[in-house]
């Protein structure tokens, strides 16, 4: 299996930096970070209340806390909405300029919430423009711009695939997220089995507890219950991308105090 690394949501709860989240992760044995990105700063990135990093820091100072302590770069998260035609493309832009200073060869985002009165064909139109250009200055620095079940359009394999075909660069696949897909109403080891040969990263989220009521009703959460824990079909899908010859990252999503239980369920399905 490849190498395990984890979404800095985990610690977003926690009012604690960066460093001491790269620090954590390196102590319970992960072996990359996934850093999440915002353009612009707050009153928790001034005061170093949350690990989010500003677009506005310094790369290389963020390099070096991982490199610090043992961890790669596995992705930059950098959340927009292809579905807006005024930030999406500028927000994203500066997270691959970002992206290539971190050494990281990946850069996840997601479709957005759809805004009131769009149509559908207006949406996929939108997100065609928008991922095109973005594909391209992407492209240039040698990334990959990958797409993250995460809403109404992307946590179904018939959605993922469409914005698959719609992209006219090779560097585009999906990071396929296990507990949104489920959380949305879909099977995952079925949607991952229609969508694996574009599967370039993987978040592994499960779904338990009180998020098993917004089942069908949301399409996705930052992160789930225990690895192993919920409903998600975790060993099933990691089998999946094994047979299909998946080596990239698996990225943990659950809050700090179920990463150790996660990563040692996760390193025993290996």
């Amino acid at each position: 299996m490849g190498k395990i690394s984890c979404n800095i949501d985990a610690f977003r709860h926690s009012d604690k930096t960066f460093n001491y989240a790269v620090k954590r992760l390196s102590e319970l044995g992960f072996d990359a970070v996934e850093p999440e990105v915002l353009d612009g700063r707050c009153i928790y990135t001034i005061y170093h209340y949350c690990p989010m990093i500003s677009l506005e820091e310094d790369p290389t100072e963020v390099k070096g806390q991982a490199d610090k302590y043992g961890l790669e770069i596995s992705c930059v998260s950098a959340h927009t909405s292809l579905l807006n035609a005024e930030y999406g493309i500028r927000y994203l832009k500066k997270a691959i300029v970002f992206a290539d200073k971190l050494g990281t060869g990946i850069v996840n985002t997601s479709e957005g919430p759809k805004p009131t009165g769009m149509s559908d064909e207006e949406a996929y139109r939108l997100m065609e423009i928008n991922i095109n250009e973005v594909l391209k200055m992407a492209k240039n620095f040698g990334l990959t711009l990958t797409i993250e079940p995460h809403g109404e359009y992307t946590t179904n394999s018939q959605g993922l695939l469409k914005i698959m075909g719609m992209a006219k660069y090779e560097n585009i696949g999906v990071n396929f997220d296990t507990g949104n897909v489920y959380l949305s109403g879909n099977d995952p080891l079925k949607t991952l089995k229609a969508v694996r040969e574009y599967v370039k990263y993987v978040h592994v989220k499960d779904i338990g507890g009180a998020l098993l009521d917004s089942r069908g009703k949301v399409t996705g959460t930052p992160v789930g219950v225990a690895i192993g824990q919920g409903n998600v079909d975790v060993k099933g899908c990691v089998e999946e991308l094994k047979r299909a010859g998946y080596k990239g990252y698996y990225s943990i999503e659950a809050s700090e105090a179920d990463l150790e239980q996660s990563i040692k369920y996760l390193r025993g399905l290996t």
